[in-house]
């Protein structure tokens, strides 16, 4: 799930750390490093296939910043995000799934392991697979069967997200799977935290170390 990497309308929470169009272009590299993740995994599983669920409908033309290679686009349908998850899900099964897992762009250095565990974990249909982030919300959620339940009534945007999740997997009486802690990169805290994991790790995330470069030679 992405939005349409546009200044002033992604990763607006870094805007003064870095200029909107900065931003923009930094989401777009996390776009790009997010698919560079999940094609390494089509690779590993033949069976796998990339779709970019995306919103706004309308600004296709925006992706093409993005280094992706062909996959199917799906606009995103649904106000809220647990509106716009379940119908992702919907919409997936529909088009013939059998195993749906949703992950955004926020985490660029998201393990491709991390993923092909999301998959080999879905077996049954009362299973669910969650990768929890640092800031107490998910990066990650699979199903084999849509239980809407799991995504109704979230306090998003809080710290209760992942808490408020568990709590209703249990109250449906499925089985919960939790991959790894993951760290996502929203704020100018966190963006300092990914340059210096980039400094130690030099294999990691090359779309957004590239970008980040760039943006610094820039800002001089």
């Amino acid at each position: 799930m992405a939005k349409a990497p546009l200044a002033g309308q992604v990763k607006t929470r870094l805007i003064g750390a870095l200029s909107a169009a900065d931003a923009a272009d930094l989401y777009a590299a996390f776009l790009s490093d997010t698919f560079a993740v999940m094609e390494e995994v089509a690779d590993e599983r033949e069976s796998v296939r990339l779709v970019l669920y995306y919103t706004p409908a309308g600004e296709e033309e925006a992706f093409e910043k993005v280094e992706r290679e062909g996959s199917l686009m799906l606009a995103q349908r649904g106000d809220s995000l647990g509106e716009r998850l379940e119908n992702c899900f919907v919409d997936l099964f529909e088009h013939g799934f059998d195993s749906v897992v949703i992950i955004g762009g926020d985490s660029p250095t998201l393990p491709a392991e991390n993923l092909l565990r999301a998959f080999e974990s879905l077996t049954d249909a009362d299973e669910i697979v969650l990768g929890p982030a640092e800031d107490d919300g998910y990066y990650l959620i699979g199903m084999r069967k849509l239980h809407p339940r799991v995504l109704e009534d979230i306090p998003w945007s809080t710290n209760e997200v992942l808490a408020v999740t568990r709590r209703r997997i249990q109250e449906a009486s499925l089985n919960l799977i939790e991959l790894p802690l993951c760290s996502d990169v929203d704020t100018p805290e966190q963006l300092q935290r990914l340059r210096q994991q980039l400094k130690e790790q030099k294999e990691l995330a090359r779309f957004t170390r590239r970008c980040l470069k760039e943006i610094a030679k820039r800002s001089g």
